[in-house]
């Protein structure tokens, strides 16, 4: 068995494709939850509040709640009101994004931004694509939710953040001054604060290699990578994982066994 004290678990990819519950997450989740081990749902889905995430999670039959619930969104929140305060934000992302940033007092505005947030944008036009191409190129400071390229779901893989801070990189030619979601570690280690668990006692649990284990490993915690969502089985890149550290399992049926015996 793996020795842990809180159990932190990627979303897409990991817990639901689309807005099915991969199997063995409702299971894995509920067993945790019935033996009081403490766990959160880290995600770069910046598209949807912590509520809607965990709505879905709940309709799919995985029972988490929206406190155990935490989104690029809100890490962007969180930093952004100490590192830029006063500063005028335009947003490449969903209302649910811009209504993050409200909530920890961001200006979210349409014209003369101090700045560009890009995240996760099912909203996406190309009239907002060319402003936030022009606010860049006219100085904005250049900031995103997360860098995945993009975001699994059933039968196929969406563009996410990633692939538009690549379209925007390549008409602008700069790139993000600050990245908040994963794989920066800083967000994994103020989720284990505010659970009051420490990142070493932690397991975190994703599905995307470049991604998830680096956020883990950096932040001091333990790392498990399922292969059920952007890694699979025969990936090449499977060859670079570092040596220790890292479980690899190809479902979430084994690993459960690895956490509950």
């Amino acid at each position: 068995m793996v020795s842990y004290s809180a159990c932190l678990f990627d979303l897409d990819g990991t817990l639901l494709l689309g807005r099915k519950a991969i199997s063995g997450a409702s299971e894995l989740v509920s067993l945790l939850q019935e033996k009081g081990i403490p766990l959160a749902v880290i995600t770069n889905n910046s598209a949807y509040s912590a509520r809607d995430h965990a709505l879905q999670l709940q309709r799919s039959g995985i029972p988490v709640y929206s406190k155990q619930v935490y989104t690029s969104a809100r890490a962007a929140g969180e930093e952004m009101a100490k590192l830029y305060p006063d500063a005028a934000v335009y947003v490449l992302g969903t209302p649910s994004l811009a209504a993050e940033l409200g909530r920890h007092g961001i200006q979210v505005v349409e014209e003369l931004p101090d700045a560009v947030l890009v995240g996760f944008d099912q909203t996406l036009s190309y009239e907002r694509l060319r402003k936030a191409c022009y606010f860049l190129e006219h100085g904005a400071t250049f900031l995103a939710t997360h860098p995945d390229p993009t975001c699994p779901t059933e039968g196929q893989h969406l563009p996410d953040a990633g692939a538009l801070l690549a379209l925007l990189e390549a008409t602008t030619g700069r790139r993000p001054e600050r990245i908040f979601g994963k794989p920066d570690p800083g967000f994994l280690k103020r989720v284990a604060e505010s659970m009051g668990v420490d990142p070493a006692g932690c397991l975190y649990v994703g599905d995307r290699l470049e991604v998830d284990i680096p956020f883990a490993l950096n932040a001091g915690a333990m790392a498990a990578l399922v292969l059920s969502g952007a890694t699979s089985v025969g990936d090449p890149l499977l060859d670079s994982l570092p040596q220790g550290g890292v479980l690899v399992v190809k479902d979430l049926w084994e690993l459960r066994g690895y956490l509950l015996g």
